[in-house]
């Protein structure tokens, strides 16, 4: 499909890079290890004690020996799905729904940039969407990469084909579109702005080409999130 204008600058960096953060920690060349947020340090949950039998004898001049506290396991937290250039599209589904869960979003925003990824890319981390200048020559920074179609304002070529790093870019700035342009409900239209700002001036994005296209394809977004979001089928153990 004919693509509209990108986003060509992205406002705030260090809010990406606190996302990317809490939900992965690139270690050396390429390995990767999960990170936990300093401000969310799991804690035992408080276990009630048992009673003190008022009728047990105790012994005169002793005092009586409290039981040992029982301690709770801390709570493990969920481990997003970590993917490369290479994952194919259902573990990239996975990870979309992982890492929009780590940033608390809610399932219907979740679905929208699944459908989002879906018409950008079909899913492919490391496709090129080929020069797009919009009014100028065209340059090698014109070449769009990634799930999302980034620019080379959003990082070099490799960057921009980390599916892990691409997601959290985006979730951002489609969580910051419902703040930026007053939007209360219509996650479609916050996807649309976050990815074509200019589109403000036509309706705020609503009822255009992009919108239309991502809108249609909800439905099977909605499909690949519940079988991605749905825990796995208990396993069958033979006698």
């Amino acid at each position: 499909m004919p693509k509209l204008d990108r986003l060509t600058k992205f406002a705030d960096q260090n809010q990406v890079k606190t996302l990317i953060t809490a939900v992965l920690i690139t270690a050396g060349a390429g390995g990767a290890a999960l990170g936990v947020s300093p401000d969310h340090t799991p804690t035992a949950a408080p276990v009630a004690q048992p009673a003190v039998d008022d009728a047990a004898p105790v012994r005169a001049g002793t005092a009586p020996t409290a039981p040992a506290p029982v301690i709770a396991p801390a709570p493990v937290a969920p481990q997003p799905v970590l993917v490369s250039k290479d994952s194919g599209p259902q573990d990239i589904v996975k990870a979309i729904v992982s890492q929009g869960q780590a940033a608390g979003l809610p399932a219907d925003q979740i679905q929208t940039v699944i459908a989002t990824a879906k018409i950008e890319s079909a899913f492919r981390p490391a496709v090129s969407g080929g020069v797009q200048p919009y009014g100028g020559p065209g340059t090698a920074a014109d070449e769009v990469f990634g799930l999302f179609q980034e620019k080379a304002s959003f990082g070099t070529v490799a960057e921009r084909q980390d599916p892990n790093k691409a997601i959290a870019r985006f979730i951002v700035r489609f969580t910051e579109a419902f703040r930026k342009y007053g939007i209360t409900g219509d996650t479609v239209q916050a996807a649309t702005l976050a990815q074509n700002p200019q589109l403000l001036k036509t309706r705020r994005g609503v009822g255009t080409g992009y919108y239309n296209t991502v809108k249609a394809a909800m439905r099977e977004a909605n499909d690949l999130y519940n079988q991605a979001a749905a825990p796995p089928p208990p396993q069958t153990v033979l006698r």
